[in-house]
């Protein structure tokens, strides 16, 4: 496993270590799959030079990151001692500049010189505490005119998983009821428990709550410290790889929409002869301090080193001393950055992340913009047309960038139904939407509609309650029930995992739907089946079914037909299903049901809709 202190290491003295893992990021736009990415950089509070650097090159920016400034307390409150002047001259020019502000609030604690698993085990400890913290980083936010918040506890032990996602849970809701975002910078994972150390943070569960999910992907290698399974497990070695970035990146959007999630790149290096930090800005100087250099470059981590003498490599956990010193430098240069950047549309992510402002010049940006530029100069198109009754949204010449996803919702005029959709002149069946996911090339997309008679049915299920029902020995049962607003929410991309914890080998019955307080006529019920998880969970093994009920508490089968087939395996991954018949009168609830086993431990569901008055 990685030496912790690939998170905790200083960077500075006192409170300016706070958020130096950080390393924040972009905001983008979620809707347009060929928009531009955005970038956000944090400043660094406890250096002018961050202020300067953001005067210089603030044209490059989206928003601006408030580092090394808040943090916060066992008690739930937000401490500033860390608020410089320097601090205050950013929230001003950024504000004077339109650039939105999003401060930064981390777990580190002076007294521990380090991130301190004290502070969010008691903030996590109770709802009330929760509650407490939610309260006072809501209020700093909106006294501020913040755009929202930066949560940034690095310390979360595994116990505190459950407490943690549902803090965040409230958190967001408390910042969205005020019009201001949630973003997280999270520690960088490569797998559910890679490294075990890091099993306080439950990739999907915050996922679908934040806006914005920031992985901290830098601090790969340091003096004393190498992550698991990468270069060799021993430093030195380089600060943000790109072998060990697509580890990263790769299953965190198996847990997270990419278009929410921010990636990290460094402004900075390692000195391994002095164990210390080196700017970008800093490093011909400190070459040319060590007279006769060799460079060279990594191949698998696509990162530059140069040496001025024999470089003995030292396991993982050795600490940095006088005696284990190595005389090279680990650090960045255009072409290395470039590549790194390029990720960010290569995994149709929302934008990157820069610590620090003040670390860096002119040609890290230029490298930057460079980076983000690579895949993006030449969309490709979906041609996506509708037939009479009915539309398709988007529609026409789509422009969609390479490696990016484009979703389609398909929509009946009143009176009609959806008889078909085709992509690439094959039926998909008669969905709402559709999904292009990793677009390497062109494609069609066509929908069809029938006449119904005029019946006035639309989309009802926003007007009822999302619902899940886990852990059931048979198929009907009313039992174990939990609303889950992320069913009925609209946003196709996002799963509900119906039981996080598992039903176990043996198989349980699972449902989701949607129930209201007054009557309704269904017509038609339809749901997006998640992505298959890396353990291979996230669909029905037998038994699928629309279920329905008219008192609230009995189901009963509809006997309706499902569009396409259900496989009753992995390969529903992704796939929407459409269930109709004879039309359901004086329903109080409406639900897919099926049964798990020993494969597929829990379905996952992205969205239920329903078709009705």
């Amino acid at each position: 496993m990685a030496h912790l202190t690939s998170f905790l290491h200083p960077r500075r003295a006192g409170f300016a270590a706070a958020v130096a893992c950080v390393g924040f990021a972009a905001l983008v736009a979620t809707s347009q799959a060929d928009a531009a990415p955005f970038v956000l950089a944090y400043t660094d509070g406890q250096l002018g030079q961050s202020y300067t650097n953001l005067q210089a090159y603030h044209g490059q920016l989206s928003a601006v990151g408030l580092g090394s400034a808040y943090n916060l307390t066992s008690a739930g409150s937000v401490g500033t001692e860390g608020v410089t002047n320097t601090t205050r001259s950013i929230i001003g020019f950024a504000k004077s500049n339109g650039l939105p502000l999003y401060p930064t609030v981390s777990d580190y604690s002076n007294d521990t010189e380090g991130f301190d698993p004290a502070i969010s085990k008691a903030v996590l400890a109770s709802a009330t505490s929760r509650a407490k913290a939610v309260t006072n980083l809501l209020n700093l936010a909106t006294t501020n005119g913040f755009a929202g918040i930066d949560i940034d506890l690095e310390a979360v032990q595994a116990s505190d998983k459950a407490n943690y996602s549902a803090f965040i849970a409230s958190l967001a809701t408390a910042l969205h009821g005020q019009g201001l975002k949630l973003v997280i910078s999270i520690p960088p994972k490569t797998g559910d428990k890679a490294p075990d150390y890091l099993g306080g943070y439950d990739y999907a569960a915050i996922g679908a709550a934040v806006d914005y999910f920031q992985v901290m992907t830098y601090d790969e290698v340091g003096p004393g410290w190498a992550s698991s399974g990468f270069n060799g497990e021993a430093w030195p070695g380089p600060e943000s790889g790109l072998d060990w970035q697509k580890a990263i990146l790769t299953y965190t959007v198996s847990r997270v929409p990419a278009a929410k999630v921010l990636a990290g790149l460094p402004s900075y290096g390692y000195d391994y002869s002095t164990g210390q930090v080196v700017y970008w800005s800093r490093y011909s100087t400190v070459l040319a301090a060590h007279g006769s250099v060799a460079y060279q470059r990594d191949a698998a981590s696509a990162t530059p080193y140069a040496t001025w003498g024999t470089v003995r490599k030292q396991p993982d956990g050795t600490a940095w001393s006088n005696t284990t010193k190595q005389p090279v430098l680990w650090y960045d240069d255009a072409q290395s950055i470039q590549a790194k950047t390029a990720l960010v549309n290569a995994y149709g992510l929302a934008g990157t992340s820069v610590w620090a402002m003040g670390y860096e010049d002119a040609s890290f940006w230029s490298a930057v913009k460079s980076g983000l530029d690579n895949g993006a100069a030449a969309p490709l198109s979906i041609d996506a047309a509708a037939g009479a009754g009915g539309s398709i949204t988007p529609s026409g010449a789509v422009q969609v960038l390479q490696g990016r996803s484009q979703s389609f919702s398909i929509a009946p005029a009143a009176g009609y139904d959806i008889a078909s959709v085709t992509v690439d002149g094959a039926a998909v069946g008669a969905v709402s939407s559709y999904t292009f996911q990793d677009v390497q090339a062109g494609h069609s997309i066509r929908a069809a509609f029938s006449a119904r008679g005029g019946s006035g049915d639309t989309q009802i299920e926003a007007t009822g309650t999302g619902q899940v029902w886990t852990k059931n020995a048979s198929a009907l049962l009313n039992t174990n029930r939990q609303a889950r607003p992320g069913l009925n929410d609209g946003k196709l991309g996002t799963g509900v995992t119906l039981n996080a914890a598992g039903e176990g080998e043996t198989g349980k019955w699972e449902a989701a739907g949607v129930t209201w307080s007054a009557a309704k006529t269904v017509s038609k019920f339809a749901f997006v089946n998640g992505a298959i998880d890396s353990y291979g969970n996230g669909y029905f093994e037998s038994g699928v079914s629309v279920q329905y009920t008219i008192d609230g508490t009995r189901w009963l089968e509809s006997g309706w037909a499902v569009t396409p087939a259900y496989p009753n395996s992995s390969a529903a991954g992704g796939l929407s299903y459409v269930f109709s018949g004879t039309p359901l009168a004086g329903v109080l609830g409406v639900r897919v049901s099926g049964k798990t086993g020993p494969q597929s431990w829990s379905a996952i569901v992205n969205e239920v809709q329903v078709t009705g008055r």
